[in-house]
């Protein structure tokens, strides 16, 4: 099984959203980090613990992961459309939308932020001798 925040990167990179100019997981680089010139998004694990046991062990990993975007200065899209599309194709892909929390500026760049979490349940699949 992939890290969760490979399987997140991986699928926000396989639809090329056009409104996003940097995919970082984990950590923004340093030439990213106060770049308002660009729509940043920074995945980071939130969530992955092992759930439904059964006959002493565990039958999935609960999975998640932080999504945070940092809009550049002058945004020239729709952000709810997009943030909307942006959620609905987690949901097309097998994604739970957990908590979308309300757009914040943030206080070091003036940049606007949104957060958004999203999980699944992850079969754990036996290997078989």
């Amino acid at each position: 099984m992939k890290m969760p925040v490979i399987q997140v990167r991986d699928l926000i990179a396989s639809r090329h959203f056009q409104w996003i100019d940097h995919l970082s997981t984990t950590n923004i680089e340093p030439e990213f980090v106060n770049d308002t010139s660009k729509t940043v998004v920074l995945v980071t694990e939130s969530d992955f613990q092992p759930g439904h046991y059964a006959n002493a062990t565990f039958k999935f990993m609960q999975i998640g992961c932080e999504i945070q975007i940092f809009y550049k200065a002058k945004v020239e899209f729709d952000i709810a459309s997009a943030e909307i599309e942006f959620q609905r194709f987690f949901i097309a892909n097998g994604w739970r939308v957990a908590i979308s929390r309300e757009h914040v500026y943030d206080p070091d760049t003036g940049q606007l932020t949104k957060t958004i979490y999203v999980e699944k349940q992850e079969p754990i699949l036996e290997k078989r001798n």
